[in-house]
């Protein structure tokens, strides 16, 4: 069965050298079965990291993206520098990253963006919160954990 490339926790990552209708269509290869092909994706001027591969403070051992740093993005041709990023003044959470692209060889044809595949995904958490549920004095079903399971379903959005 084909995988599906996911990211469960976005972070926009605008590359402000890319006009704003930039695409080009990546190939990508299937990582753990070659007779699957590859598949393509569009790279556009807004791409979505997971929040965990980016930090507001670089450190020499961290290998995803900080402010400064140039890392490259799956099967891009070129890298992407982090520049700034802006944050929640809530809660201070990082809501956007601002990057640049390569350079100008990097800007090719301009096509429209193919619609996202929409999908729910369900992360299971163990269904227990003991070693043990039988030891649990209200019996077995007092020891399940209400949070076991985490539904994500983008069908809505």
């Amino acid at each position: 069965m084909p995988r599906l490339m996911m990211v469960l926790d976005p972070l926009p990552v605008v590359i402000d050298n890319l006009p704003d209708d930039f695409v080009e269509m990546v190939e990508v290869p299937f990582p753990a079965d070659p007779s699957f092909g590859t598949h393509t994706v569009p790279f556009t001027k807004v791409v979505y990291i997971e929040c965990s591969d980016f930090r507001e403070v670089d450190s020499p051992k961290y290998f995803r993206l900080a402010p400064g740093k140039a890392v490259g993005l799956f099967q891009v041709p070129l890298p992407i520098t982090a520049t700034s990023f802006e944050k929640d003044p809530k809660d201070g959470r990082v809501v956007c990253v601002h990057a640049i692209y390569g350079g100008p060889e990097g800007v090719a044809k301009v096509k429209k963006p193919k619609a996202p595949i929409r999908a729910t995904v369900r992360l299971f958490n163990p269904l227990f919160r003991s070693d043990d549920p039988e030891s649990n004095p209200g019996g077995w079903k007092a020891d399940i954990n209400p949070e076991s399971e985490e539904v994500l379903d983008n069908a809505n959005d």
